[in-house]
């Protein structure tokens, strides 16, 4: 981090309001031109947290947070705080808080500072698995506000869609101190209401703050329609770095430097969807002479707006704009006042999967005009997702670093898990629509089984976030070579619940074949009256894939008779044959000690790679009926009753063992029974490279003589883990199951899509 500063302010055209600021102007044209001058006030009530505690030991290095902890605890691992604003308090110069996966309540503020040589880090233990939502009546308008210097904010999550009452939030992350850093974090559906002034993640200079960078985080659905008050990062003070952020779905600019902005670097951030991309300005200042200069603009990607890089308010002749590609804005690519731009490229990008509403694929195809092409001197030395930069002749411009060609797909059961492709037919689907539209992007349909019924093969049907009453079937079939892909837009942001009254015992019932269904939640925790699903995600087709998607309490409250159920189930009832369950998180399904209830349930040929599955009442994975030539690699399946069944029995179509079915890379922690083989098996199954370790009853019990290779006893060292809340199943630096995988059958990207290379580590995460 250079001597920087981050600020919050407004955009091309747009009314200078800053987050924190009430009196917005009245509104502003389109065109760019100065905003006038803001005045503060105090409409966030953002109440103090109380005072340092005396009392907590000054020496500690390390404290930690989660959602089964309590404030009283004294914040150790084995008893962690409940809030961050706690942690806060405890703080001392040097001090990292780690905050365990877990939903959280925002709207507090935390005030410690650190010092140059001993900064305090506030660390989401999972990346993104922090969740700071707005609690059940809002007071605040900023979900966190950080006020303390030499702090740095890395890896939560910050969604603002469920506001429930009070307040609504028109801030992600702020931070008005200094020396700060706010990365690796996903700020979104912040000021989704009325009109407000704010934005995803800002940084100001009222309160005398300076030098915070914005690194590489993903900001997006900023602002309601029109508003000209909302950015995506703001930014009000001078010396601070904006890059490798992804930013789209903005009211008016993705990127907007104003008050005090001065010596302020943009560089390598891919901006789209919104009013304005980059506003370069200064005026109504609080600390300087509110001319923005010597800022740098460079390397970045801006499409699909109707202005691309403003110069606005004070700015003085010194700012430089370098290589930039601008397309596709409606107005102009730049609109500057004093400064020039050179060395722009005026073309497509070539993004791998375009969608201008997310969920796509915003990284360079191989014939990007994009690849090579960045301002050396202007170069982060990772990309976005951490890759080095550059990896080519020269940096890439946009947050991505294009790191060769795209891998040919390999076949199952080891598919690299891809973003969808593009399809030659699209249908869109969102809960503001109606089935008696047509289905375009324009005219979204209202639900998943009406897209169904008008999908045919080479058809991605585009799922907006949002809730969606499950109890339905799709039928309609892909071909070998123009499969159907069921895509929601936002990972787990399309959300299917139990209806109303419940009257069909699966959530979603796929019979098709050459499906793909990718990145849904499937929450059956409230049923509301009805029949209780006995499964999640169900397909009896052939050729399908169930990919990315997150399955929970299901048929909790099921009795246990003998019926059976699964989060997830890939069927040959109805002669469908290789189905491949890939990289989804399943957790929660059916009742305590129940024997007939599984996570992941497969009874056809096919793979299950890369899932985490726990609090499962029998098998988290289970091969039954007519399963065979099954790959099951690098999963981690605990606390369940049994980790991985390799079995055959009560068959449908075949009458054969269970045989070559193989078994590599997976940790099986913390069941009853470990690794068993079951019912009908043959010789040639292979248990190689697993970790197993602590199953009460036994570790690894196979038939026909066969042996287990490679295996690890030993504790897995699991980032956080807990039977009963929500655990973290990254493994440490110092784990064992480092290294000790196979790369035989070993999946070609992780759960997170991090590359699988060896030496192989055991389990989903790498």
């Amino acid at each position: 981090m250079k001597l920087s500063v981050n600020y919050l302010s407004q955009t091309a055209g747009a009314t200078a309001c800053m987050v924190l600021l009430a009196a917005c102007g009245g509104g502003q044209s389109d065109s760019a031109s100065q905003a006038p001058g803001m005045t503060l006030a105090a409409t966030t009530q953002v109440s103090d947290e109380p005072a340092a505690d005396a009392s907590y030991n000054a020496a500690a290095t390390a404290l930690y947070v989660a959602t089964t902890g309590a404030d009283s605890n004294p914040g150790t691992s084995a008893k962690p705080f409940k809030t961050i604003a706690r942690a806060a308090q405890a703080a001392t110069p040097g001090t990292v808080v780690h905050v365990a996966p877990g939903v959280y309540e925002g709207g507090f503020r935390t005030s410690t500072s650190g010092t140059p040589t001993a900064r305090i880090r506030y660390v989401s233990d999972t990346r993104w698995g922090a969740k700071i939502v707005p609690p059940a009546t809002s007071a605040n308008a900023v979900a966190w506000d950080n006020r303390g210097s030499y702090v740095d904010i890395d890896g939560f999550e910050v969604d603002g869609s469920a506001h429930k009452a009070g307040t609504r939030w028109a801030v992600g992350l702020y931070t008005a101190g200094s020396f700060g850093t706010v990365t690796n974090s996903h700020v979104h559906h912040v000021g989704q209401g009325a009109c407000a002034s704010g934005g995803g993640i800002g940084a100001d200079s009222y309160y005398k703050g300076a030098s915070n960078d914005v690194l590489a985080n993903v900001v997006h659905d900023i602002g309601a329609a029109g508003c000209k008050t909302m950015f995506g990062v703001f930014v009000n003070s001078a010396d601070s770095d904006v890059k490798n952020n992804l930013i789209y779905g903005v009211s008016q600019a993705g990127v907007q430097l104003w008050h005090d902005a001065a010596r302020v670097s943009v560089s390598h951030n891919t901006i789209f969807a919104a009013h304005t991309g980059i506003v370069v300005g200064g005026g109504d200042p609080y600390v300087s002479s509110g001319v923005n200069d010597y800022s740098r603009v460079a390397n970045n990607i801006v499409v699909d707006t109707q202005y691309g890089v403003v110069e606005q308010g004070n700015v003085g002749s010194n700012n430089t704009y370098t290589n930039n590609l601008m397309h596709q804005q409606t107005a102009y690519p730049y609109l500057l006042i004093k400064g020039v731009a050179v060395a722009t490229i005026a073309a497509a990008p070539q993004f791998v999967n375009y969608v201008r509403t997310g969920g796509g694929d915003y990284q360079l195809q191989a014939t990007s005009p994009a690849i090579d092409k960045g301002a050396a001197a202007d170069a982060t030395p990772t990309d976005l997702n951490g890759k080095a930069r550059p990896a080519g002749a020269g940096p890439d411009i946009g947050a991505y670093e294009f790191n060769g060609a795209a891998p040919t797909p390999t076949p199952n059961p080891n598919p690299a898990p891809n973003p969808v492709p593009s399809t030659p037919n699209n249908l869109y689907v969102s809960t503001t629509g109606s089935d008696s539209n047509s289905g375009a992007q324009g005219s979204p349909l209202r639900t998943i089984a009406r897209a169904s019924a008008l999908a045919k093969p080479n058809t991605t049907v585009h799922v907006a976030p949002g809730t969606y009453a499950g109890g339905f079937k799709t039928t309609t079939s892909g071909t070998a070579a123009g499969r159907i892909y069921y895509y929601s837009t936002t990972k787990w942001g399309a959300k299917i619940v139990p209806p109303a009254n419940s009257s069909n015992n699966i959530a979603w019932d796929n019979r098709g074949n050459y499906v793909d269904i990718i990145g849904f939640e499937v929450d059956g925790s409230k049923l509301q009256g009805g029949t209780v699903w006995r499964s999640g995600l169900y397909t009896g087709g052939s050729y399908d894939v169930i990919r990315g998607n997150r399955v929970h309490h299901i048929a909790n409250t099921l009795a246990c008779n003998g019926s059976g159920a699964s989060a997830i189930g890939v069927d040959s009832y109805y002669k469908g044959i290789k189905g491949d369950v890939i990289n989804n998180f399943v957790h929660d399904i059916g009742p305590a000690n129940c024997k007939y209830i599984q996570g992941i349930y497969v009874s056809t040929s096919g793979s299950v790679v890369g899932n985490v599955v726990y609090r499962v009442s029998e098998a988290a994975i289970h091969l039954w009926h007519d399963a065979t030539n099954v790959i099951i690699a690098n999963n981690t399946a605990v606390a369940s009753g049994t980790g991985i069944v390799v079995g055959a029995g009560d068959f449908y179509n075949r009458s054969a063992p269970n045989d070559y079915t193989h078994v590599v890379n997976n940790i099986v922690y913390d069941n009853r029974y470990g690794i068993t083989e079951q019912g009908s098996t043959g010789t040639h199954n292979t248990y190689r490279n697993n970790l197993v370790y602590q199953n009460s009853i036994y570790n690894i019990s196979l038939k026909n003589g066969l042996k287990a290779t490679g295996t690890v006893s030993a504790d897995p060292q699991f980032v956080s883990y807990t039977r009963t809340g929500t655990p973290d199943l990254h493994v440490r630096a110092s784990s064992p199951a480092k290294g000790k995988g196979t790369t035989d059958y070993a999946p070609a990207t992780d759960i997170e899509g991090k590359p699988v290379t060896a030496p192989v580590t055991i389990g989903a995460y790498q």
